[in-house]
């Protein structure tokens, strides 16, 4: 038994424990400010409310999560037009072949949004793009305030002013025939009149390429690229579709007049690749990634251990094990009929055989074994599924035998293998 030091201990751990736990589940969460562009994600610089509202944006549209890489999604759906494909990440990285599918998908009339800090790779190489490398452009006293404004007359009526998250990013380098400029930033915000130089700036339309001057008013951040009979948009302000963003009222306008220029279509929402995209490859590993499930999976661990240590005093003493009695019936059969057989009675065991084998045939087949005659025989044969021939033979063998007042040993071997054959069938 316990005594009642262990049990106060043992309360007392007990109650720190469920303390702990309940203040652990009543406190509140941190906020996670990193960046993680899921759909699922409600903190703030994902985009939960940005995939809900799809809906609104596009009605009577069907709005689909992509959970698979661009090239599985684009291989497995080659037939989709007047559709869009929309990428928001901090970083995206399209190898060589998912490029040349999302060329594809865009050149079939569907167009393709994409919305990261910078391009990289195949895809910025594709479309001849760059974007700026020194993101800090601000004065110290706002280093990470982004203001921008649509190019286009119907939506260029608002300035729209990013502070946390956001970074200075602009396009150095674009393709002037192909490219059409959607929006702008300005280095400083609403002061003097730089909407009406933003509006009155403009890019020549005579160069293939234009560099643009770090230090010119405004610098274009959104752009489209037409491919085909579709389009790929690229924005450099991803920050600005996420939660935080679209929960104040002055900043949803921009994310609807962004995704203002694509198809009334399908929407198919990229939740691949993302720098929030949870990857859970063992039972455990998603058990210490949610607070509450892994503040039980330490107090299980906790309390298993008080249970060992507290429990390992033993309560009384060994039970000593007691063996039961062995079964020596088949040993003693097997003495008796050695000395039987060592008598050299065998009409004593053949009587013997007999009896135990018509002893069988009641329990076994519950029949009446006073009269072994051909109907007997007929109804053992049809009950055990034996030969009638052989039924035949193994009880006129027996009926011979019962008439007999002497036997041999070989009509004693005869009467066993008839038997064993009878039993073993």
């Amino acid at each position: 038994m316990i005594d009642k030091r262990s049990k106060f201990i043992l309360f007392g751990l007990l109650a720190l424990i469920l303390i702990l736990f309940v203040v652990e589940s009543t406190r509140p969460r941190p906020i996670r400010w990193n960046e993680s562009y899921t759909s699922g994600d409600k903190i703030p610089f994902a985009c939960y409310i940005l995939y809900d509202q799809l809906e609104n944006l596009f009605p009577e549209q069907e709005i689909t999560s992509v959970d698979q890489t661009p090239y599985d999604f684009m291989r497995n759906n080659e037939d989709i037009t007047g559709a869009n494909y929309i990428f928001i990440n901090g970083w995206l990285d399209f190898d060589q072949v998912e490029v040349e599918y999302l060329m594809d998908f865009a050149s079939r009339g569907n167009k393709v949004f994409i919305s990261s800090n910078a391009p990289y790779g195949a895809l910025a190489d594709s479309l001849n793009i760059k974007a700026n490398n020194n993101y800090t452009r601000y004065s110290k006293e706002t280093p990470d305030t982004l203001t921008t404004r649509f190019s286009n007359e119907a939506l260029n009526d608002r300035v729209y002013s990013f502070e946390k998250g956001s970074s200075y990013r602009y396009f150095t380098s674009y393709d002037s025939l192909n490219t059409k400029i959607l929006s702008t930033v300005m280095i400083d915000r609403a002061k003097r009149n730089f909407v009406e130089e933003a509006i009155n700036t403009g890019q020549k339309e005579d160069d293939e390429d234009v560099e643009i001057d770090p230090e010119s008013i405004p610098q274009v951040d959104f752009i489209e690229t037409k491919v085909g009979d579709g389009a790929i948009y690229y924005n450099l302000n991803p920050i600005a579709f996420t939660n935080y963003y679209l929960l104040q009222p002055d900043h949803a306008g921009y994310v609807s007049g962004a995704l203002s220029y694509l198809n009334d279509g399908p929407v198919y929402f990229d939740d691949y690749g993302k720098s929030g995209r949870k990857v859970v490859t063992s039972p455990l590993r998603f058990i210490l990634s949610e607070p509450t499930l892994k503040a039980a999976y330490y107090v299980v661990i906790v309390s298993v251990l008080l249970y060992l240590v507290i429990g390992s005093k033993r309560r009384q003493r060994i039970i000593p094990v007691i063996k039961p009695f062995k079964n020596e019936t088949v040993a003693f059969t097997r003495t008796i009929g050695s000395m039987y057989f060592e008598s050299k009675d065998y009409s004593g065991i053949i009587n013997k055989k007999i009896q135990y084998f018509l002893e069988h045939l009641r329990s076994t087949y519950f029949m009446d074994t006073t009269q072994l005659n051909a109907t007997f025989i007929k109804r053992l044969s049809q009950k055990s599924n034996y030969p009638e021939s052989q039924t035949t033979d193994l009880i006129n063998y027996i009926n011979g035998l019962r008439q007999k007042p002497l036997h041999t040993e070989h009509e004693l071997k005869e009467l066993t293998k008839k038997i064993e054959a009878f039993l073993n069938r």
